[in-house]
């Protein structure tokens, strides 16, 4: 296994554990833990559901920042350690005592619930053990715990288990819920097909897997893992600290989520396979370094240029061996054999789950003609992959490739039960149509986009800007209308790292509102706001998926409701149905009181400036809402009188005899 870099330089005993140092303590979440569109930085500590439980600072130091943020940390506090080294902890309920002060009072001056502050390095010193806050639930927790970092001073993220605190034991080791199996090339095949696979391996009695099911494959392969890991009193799934493989008992790929740049984190999107998550909700890594991938989570021992895909090139059977551990060294193994490759339009038939890409199925607005059998096109990474069902087996048209004005030809690359399917390396040509006959399939392929560079696409009434940080990797640009308004790019199963410019003009009759008329991404059912500039009929916004784009208009102002408003506090709910809420502020009597907002509960409640003071009786109480689309809702009140308190007169009860 893979141990922490030297540079780490790891100072066990240094960092007292934040929730009940000393007492015995589990988690719901690890370093290194796939969730969407980034690593997990730091470790979730469960806090037995609920919230409230003291937060230690783990050394001597500085509260370096304080933030509250909506999503994301929540309610936050970092402190700077004198060996250069920060801690964060997100979540949090409240701050205690000076530091809550502080916050709080720079709210009311700046007029607004989500801040950011960095205190000066003398302003709020705090001692090994200090109580800084109490836990919650704050931001995009999905339940209380407390969310816990270490970063060093270039921000890099640090697996805080690598500092053996005893409030945590682990006993259980990490397992394999499932691997596939990846043809990486036109010419590689698993089965006989190219394809992807996937399997269930089978947990021996020795504790050891294998797979019990029959693999072929030839070319290039790509190994995934789809694998967990648990601590000893949680029934939390976490996920894998470190994963190496073996060919023949020789390491070609080994993978260390000890530490990685904080900058990096969207680069989960690489590490894992992308698309599959986006279609199935699975989360395998990548047991490969795929295009594009700039961490430095990984280790080739042999055979680098093939950047750990598995060289299956010699047409004999192969043993691949992959194995899990955990922060504890606890380990896993799954063993199994690739067969050979045999010639054969008949592959092994096997009870397997197929991963498909997300596809592209032509329709009557694609210019397909009704004398072409019914067609599929699907596209995985650098391969467009073409089937046509309803063929002779023995003779299978052979395609023709258009690009731009040139052509080739290309023969099916093999048939299997009536399908026909070609493959076409989108690195060598990107064909704008394919022909069969007299029938035509329009690919929608317009140009390849290099990453790392500034370029620009135009087309008709769209015009797409690429920045040098907008692409993980090659970027084979499909582009085309969608029935009844609006542009698809591509597939939402390809990520992008940073952001896409789009200005788009729309050619259909639209009653455009400019202030309520906006982009939003619409694929899979899905609407999310997006927003954009309008200019001459033209919008501008930018996007962080690829996909469908329509533009809608949010005509409906925000719902509020004033649930409670008495001297001791006002609460309301507040709603959005599209845009989504971008600003919320209450009033008692023109003066403005903060408000704490839950967007989970869709819930406010006020956090008055002086908590002893009670709002005044009668006093006046307006909460307005605004939405993304300039959209504002209100509601109004008065602050009710104090209910009188009733004394009961006692009773006293006889003892039966």
């Amino acid at each position: 296994m893979p141990k922490a870099p030297v540079n780490l330089m790891i100072q066990t005993g240094y960092f007292l554990f934040p929730i009940m140092p000393g007492g015995a303590n589990s988690l719901s979440g690890g370093m290194g833990d796939l969730r969407a569109n980034h690593f997990h930085a730091g470790l979730d500590i469960r806090t037995g559901g609920r919230e409230g439980l003291d937060v230690h600072a783990a050394a001597d130091g500085y509260v370096s920042r304080i933030a509250v943020f909506t999503g994301g940390y929540g309610n936050v506090v970092f402190i700077k350690h004198p060996n250069g080294l920060t801690t964060v902890y997100g979540h949090l309920k409240t701050l205690k005592d000076s530091l809550g002060t502080y916050l709080r009072q720079q709210q009311y001056e700046k007029k607004t619930f989500e801040i950011d502050l960095r205190p000066s390095p003398d302003q709020f010193p705090v001692k090994k053990g200090d109580i800084i806050a109490a836990s919650g639930n704050t931001g995009g927790s999905g339940g209380p715990h407390l969310h816990f970092e270490i970063r060093d001073a270039n921000d890099n993220l640090i697996n805080p288990l690598l500092y053996n605190f005893s409030e945590l034991q682990d006993e259980v080791p990490p397992y394999f819920e499932r691997i596939a199996l990846k043809t990486m090339t036109p010419t590689s095949r698993v089965n006989g097909e190219y394809q992807r696979i996937s399997y269930v391996p089978v947990r021996r009695a020795d504790g050891t897997y294998t797979i019990t099911q029959p693999i072929s494959a030839s070319g290039l392969i790509g190994l995934e893992v789809l694998g967990y890991d648990k601590t000893s009193g949680s029934p939390y799934r976490n996920g894998i600290s470190c994963l190496e493989i073996r060919l023949d008992g020789r390491e070609v790929f080994a993978y260390n989520m000890n530490s990685f740049p904080n900058e990096h984190t969207r680069f989960m999107n690489i590490h894992e396979n992308y698309e599959v998550e986006q279609t199935t909700g699975q989360r395998y890594h990548r047991a490969y370094i795929a295009d594009g991938n700039v961490l430095n989570l990984y280790k080739l021992q042999s055979n680098a240029a093939y950047r750990g895909r598995l060289p299956l090139l010699d047409g004999k059977p192969h043993e691949v061996t992959l194995t899990l551990y955990d922060a504890y060294d606890h380990s896993a193994q799954l063993t199994f054999t690739v067969l050979p490759e045999v010639a054969s339009n008949n592959p092994v038939q096997m009870d397997s789950i197929l991963a498909q890409p997300a596809s592209y199925s032509p329709t009557s607005d694609d210019d397909l003609s009704p004398a072409i059998p019914s067609a599929t096109i699907t596209t995985d990474e650098n391969v467009l992959k073409l089937s046509v069902r309803n063929v002779s087996p023995s003779n299978p048209p052979v395609a023709k490739l258009f690009t731009g004005r040139t052509t080739s030809e290309l023969p099916a690359s093999y048939v299997r039960n009536n399908q026909a399917i070609y493959l076409i390396d989108l690195r060598q040509t990107l064909p704008d149509s394919v022909q069969f006959g007299r029938g035509v399939v329009r690919t929608n392929l317009k140009k390849r986009i290099l990453p790392g560079r500034n370029d620009v696409f135009t087309d008709g009434n769209t015009r797409l800007e690429f920045s040098p940080r907008t692409l993980f990797d090659t970027l084979h640009l499909a582009l085309r209308p969608v029935p009844g308004g609006g542009i698809e790019i591509n597939q939402p199963t390809i990520p992008l790292n940073d952001y896409l410019t789009v200005q788009y003009k729309p050619n259909y009759p639209i009653a455009i509102d400019t202030m309520r008329t906006k982009a939003y991404w619409t694929s899979g059912g899905r609407e999310s706001f997006l927003g954009g500039t309008w200019n001459k009929g033209q919008i501008e916004f930018k996007t962080r998926s690829l996909g469908r784009f329509q533009l809608l208009t949010d005509a409906n102002p925000p719902t509020v409701e004033i649930l409670a408003a008495t001297p001791a506090g006002i609460s309301a709910r507040i709603r959005d149905d599209l845009s989504g809420i971008a600003q919320f502020r209450a009033l008692v009597d023109g003066e403005w009181v903060l408000m704490q907002y839950d967007y989970k509960r869709a819930l406010l409640w006020s956090d008055k400036l002086n908590p002893g003071e009670p709002f005044e009786a009668g006093a006046e109480v307006i909460v307005q809402v605004k939405d993304r689309s300039g959209n504002i809702g209100s509601d109004s009140t008065t602050i009710a009188e104090p209910r009188p308190v009733v004394r009961r007169k006692a009773t006293t009860k006889r003892r039966r005899r």
